[in-house]
């Protein structure tokens, strides 16, 4: 997806044109994903998700595009968080028994920071997801008017521009 494309999608969806549920999973899913490290099956799972659920595409990979440069910030809780769970000795036959499986360990579950950064991305994905519903409501009520208000916006309504640019988002 082109980063134009993206971005008409995302302005689309926010003047109108997306499901607020839809946008907030695709939010949150997209932060999932920008947090766990690539290269595993575990991004891949995220990624499939993206396509098979009903989210907005664009927020999802804004988001994902986001939280990824964010992620390396967390690096190091998240090492303390997967090393933590990796060694907590009541869940040492549940890690050997994913380990056994056919696929499981494509996932990398063992390496400390795909697993403290899984954990976070699932943990987070809620109080993303209504959090973001919380903002968009916020933006409906307060900003998208002053937005329209602006004397630019008016200006460009009064073009014939402005309806072969909606045409354009569309």
């Amino acid at each position: 997806m082109s980063p134009l494309r993206l971005f008409k999608d995302v302005l689309l969806a926010l003047h109108g044109g997306g499901e607020p549920r839809h946008l907030a999973a695709g939010f949150a899913l997209g932060a999932a994903l920008g947090l766990v490290p690539k290269g595993n099956l575990c991004a891949a799972a995220f990624f499939l998700l993206f396509f098979l659920l009903n989210v907005d595409k664009g927020m999802a990979f804004l988001s994902a595009g986001v939280f990824t440069g964010l992620g390396y910030a967390f690096d190091s809780v998240a090492h303390k968080l997967g090393l933590t769970l990796l060694r907590a000795e009541a869940l040492r036959g549940l890690w050997t028994a994913l380990y056994d499986l056919p696929i499981i360990p494509l996932t990398r579950f063992n390496n400390t920071v795909v697993l403290g950064n899984l954990i976070l991305g699932l943990l987070l994905y809620a109080p993303l997801y209504f959090g973001f519903l919380k903002a968009l409501s916020y933006y409906d009520a307060r900003v998208r008017a002053r937005v329209e208000a602006m004397p630019l916006i008016k200006a460009l309504k009064g073009f014939d521009l402005f309806e072969n640019y909606k045409r354009w988002l569309a």
